[in-house]
């Protein structure tokens, strides 16, 4: 389940996620032993470390003799490399999780807790097929997350513009993965047009500031934004952000869109891009929205619904030339296809297809 392409809850892959990216190492399987406890036994108490508490049960055993060596044998990354990674601060000799395991002077780490607390909480009301998909989507984040220096290497050499174009089209509809092949795609379209200016947001997470999946950052003064590649958090500031895009690999409405705008709007950004690339998308009920936005809400907006002419339009406002875009962006795209954490074979496949789209040139 937690390899095949099926739906998974949304709820369970962000904690999940987001507990793998606390600086304690250790979080993380202490989550992934409760929910594979929770998804063998409903009456066990999610926050227990040891039997002495009610619905008590040795977490340390459940992780030590099940979690670590099916990990091990199946070379799924928990974060942690010992045999016992319950035995560390500031879980070790504990009864059950709390919050006041760690003191609140200690900022960083007593926030990382308490959204661990509050998962574990949420993961106590499990039981049956949920508490088994909770567990699975913990196992595909894992698996999806794990090994994250591994990015491969693309030779694009002797790709034209319509044919980059048209293997990009293929590759993001041939399984979108959630949607986030599309978000990956406009990533790198970004990357090309504002290289080190591109923050993109690889959790669907509700609680952040910004609207959108891809963000341009403004550069601070006197900089040029390479500091800012990477991943768009919860703490980055909306008014450091030029332009916001969301991209959708399903069917929307101009009210969807206009709802994006609202939250733009709301956010204090001005400029905002919708990339909505389903091939069965409208586009007669999306016209007009340009100046509706502009007349609701002060937004200056952007509507496209097709990759080809997202990647086109890059290139055209690219600082680099047309021979360097047509070189960097299928590297691009593997990079944000590892951010946007799609699939293991994703990078593979579309190393594959850009091979066989590379033209023959007999000049």
């Amino acid at each position: 389940m937690a390899q095949a392409d099926g739906e998974l809850p949304e709820d369970w892959l962000l904690r999940a996620r987001k507990v793998g990216q606390a600086g304690n190492s250790t979080n993380t399987p202490l989550l992934g032993t409760a929910l594979l406890a929770k998804a063998t036994n409903r009456d066990v108490n999610a926050l227990a470390l040891q039997t002495k508490v009610h619905r008590g049960y040795s977490a340390r055993g459940v992780a030590k003799g099940i979690l670590v060596p099916m990990c091990v044998e199946y070379e799924i990354d928990l974060r942690t490399t010992g045999a016992e990674p319950l035995n560390n601060q500031p879980f070790f000799a504990k009864l059950q999780v709390s919050r006041d395991l760690i003191p609140e002077s200690k900022a960083t780490a007593r926030a990382e807790l308490d959204y661990l607390v509050e998962c574990l909480e949420a993961a106590d009301y499990l039981e049956g097929e949920q508490a088994v998909k909770a567990f699975a989507a913990f196992l595909r984040v894992r698996i999806e997350d794990g090994n994250k220096a591994t990015v491969l290497l693309i030779d694009s050499s002797g790709l034209t513009l319509k044919s980059l174009g048209e293997v990009t089209r293929k590759f993001i509809n041939a399984n979108r993965e959630g949607g986030r092949r599309g978000q990956a795609m406009v990533a790198a379209c970004l990357d090309l047009a504002h290289p080190g200016s591109v923050f993109a947001d690889a959790i669907n997470d509700p609680s952040r500031k910004v609207p959108g999946d891809v963000a341009i950052i403004t550069p601070p003064s006197g900089g040029n934004g390479s500091d800012y590649m990477g991943v768009m958090s919860a703490g980055v500031n909306p008014a450091d952000v030029a332009l916001s895009a969301e991209a959708k690999q399903k069917a929307v409405t101009s009210s969807e869109i206009l709802q994006f705008v609202e939250r733009l709007a709301k956010a204090g950004i001005g400029k905002g891009l919708y990339v909505a690339v389903d091939p069965s998308q409208s586009t007669i009920e999306l016209e007009g929205l340009a100046s509706r936005a502009q007349e609701r809400s002060g937004v200056l907006l952007s509507v496209i619904t097709d990759p080809e002419r997202l990647l086109a339009e890059s290139i055209q406002w690219s600082p680099f030339s047309l021979g360097e875009c047509l070189k960097m962006f299928p590297q691009f795209l593997v990079q944000r296809l590892k951010d946007f954490h799609c699939g293991k074979d994703s990078q593979q496949e579309w190393a594959d297809l850009l091979e066989g789209a590379k033209e023959v040139d007999y000049s």
